[in-house]
């Protein structure tokens, strides 16, 4: 098999994998030129683990998204979505979903009337 041949440098991966832990296999692999597929067998097989699960990422951006909604209610009633937004560095799609999920109405077409 290929990979065999290159069996002597894994040790020497594993030590920098160490430095992505935080990061992410993502980051190693384009940082290092390897597969992803790659480097989680060297990293199994040496003992590295990566601390960036996709249930812990999704838990962060879920406190991230919910320390806005204070500013999304402050900035509702007096500017548009676009302008929401930008303010926040968010997209619309985000926006609408915390506006969905806290019941908060950023609809700036309804308040003149």
């Amino acid at each position: 098999m290929r990979w065999d041949a290159h069996k002597a440098t894994e040790p020497a991966i594993a030590q920098v994998l160490l430095q992505f832990a935080d990061a992410g296999v993502f980051a190693a692999s384009k940082a290092l030129r390897r597969s992803t597929r790659t480097l989680n067998r060297i990293a199994i097989e040496h003992g590295v683990e990566f601390s960036t699960s996709t249930a812990r990422t999704m838990e962060v951006r879920r406190q991230n998204r919910a320390s806005m909604v204070t500013q999304i209610k402050a900035l509702a009633g007096t500017r548009s979505q676009a302008e929401i937004c930008a303010a926040l560095g968010i997209t619309r799609a985000v926006l609408r979903e915390l506006a969905e999920i806290h019941n908060i109405n950023i609809n700036s077409r309804s308040r003149g009337a």
